[in-house]
């Protein structure tokens, strides 16, 4: 390809781009404005600005041809721009919100993952939500759209020692630079396993409080949500999916069984996450365990009776 052919279609490209972000900024600004007046109705909306917004950004103006499905059909999903500042809205009011409406847009934002790859959700939607609580939340309902936490150790393999880590990307106020991070949550929880540094008290020593609160609260949650949901299934709702929990006398057998591992593995869990987890946080698993304040994974099951029935038979 002749070169000035390459600097035609990289200047095309770039120009896309500024137009995604552009949108994205203006739908993102729009649905801000509306998700912190009032969120039910707002949510009722994101399917329609997401749409809209997409639609706008692969529109060619003078034409008016749509190349959004084939975009996305080669990439796998549209850019990212514009659905994570869509979610990032979300998410900047989702700590308010009390555990209702949470589910309620955790279902909205289902409207949009489901009908995406699996790979693509992980690589273009939630590897850029910011939001500790929202991003394990999604995780927790939905585990195959966690995005792993590729960015945080890539970025602590550029720096041999914290203090420079720190300088370019924490703030005065123990908050990411968020022109450099992608995902808050995701290095956070980088920075504070062992395995991948040992930079973990000196994060807890500058971070926000609020912040690793939070952090905390989803680390926790994703480790433990399913198996305290386990605990808390009802005998009608084993009995649903056990034939032999029909049976009174086999019910109480069934539940002690079940609840006897299930608390073999939560001890096990808990004692693989203090080996991952600076000291200073031991106290604050515990609390956050008792306070359980994490997404039902039961709510968002689409095969609720199948899989129920696979977890409870994984610990009998």
């Amino acid at each position: 390809m002749r070169t000035s052919n390459l600097e035609e279609l990289f200047s095309e490209m770039e120009k896309n781009f500024r137009n995604y972000y552009s949108i994205a900024e203006d739908s993102s600004d729009k649905f801000s404005q509306l998700v912190w007046e009032n969120p039910i109705d707002s949510l009722n909306l994101l399917l329609k600005i997401y749409n809209s917004a997409l639609d706008k950004a692969y529109t060619n103006p003078k034409t008016g041809e749509n190349f959004g499905c084939f975009v996305e059909s080669m990439a796998g999903g549209p850019h990212e721009a514009i659905p994570s500042a869509l979610y990032n809205s979300i998410g900047a009011i989702y700590p308010f919100l009390d555990r209702e409406i949470k589910n309620y847009a955790l279902d909205k934002i289902f409207t949009i993952l489901d009908l995406i790859r699996n790979d693509y959700v992980q690589m273009s939607h939630t590897s850029y939500i910011r939001e500790p609580l929202l991003l394990s939340d999604i995780s927790i309902a939905r585990p195959a759209y966690w995005p792993g936490l590729d960015e945080g150790q890539n970025l602590i393999c550029k720096h041999n020692i914290f203090c420079d880590f720190k300088s370019e990307f924490i703030d005065e106020k123990g908050f990411f630079n968020r022109n450099l991070i992608k995902s808050d949550f995701i290095v956070g929880y980088s920075l504070l396993r062992k395995d991948l540094c040992d930079w973990g008290e000196d994060y807890i020593k500058i971070a926000d409080r609020n912040f690793l609160d939070k952090v905390l609260n989803g680390i926790v949650g994703m480790k433990f949500a399913h198996l305290f949901s386990l605990k808390n299934l009802s005998e009608k709702e084993i009995a649903e999916v056990n034939e032999e929990a029909k049976d009174s006398a086999f019910y109480d057998q069934i539940k002690e069984r079940l609840n006897r591992n299930l608390d073999l593995e939560i001890a096990e869990r808990k004692k693989r996450l203090k080996e991952l987890l600076p000291q200073s946080l031991f106290a604050k698993v515990e609390e956050k365990i008792k306070t359980q304040n994490w997404a039902n994974y039961k709510l968002f099951m689409s095969y609720k009776g199948y899989l129920l029935k696979r977890s409870i038979d994984s610990f009998l």
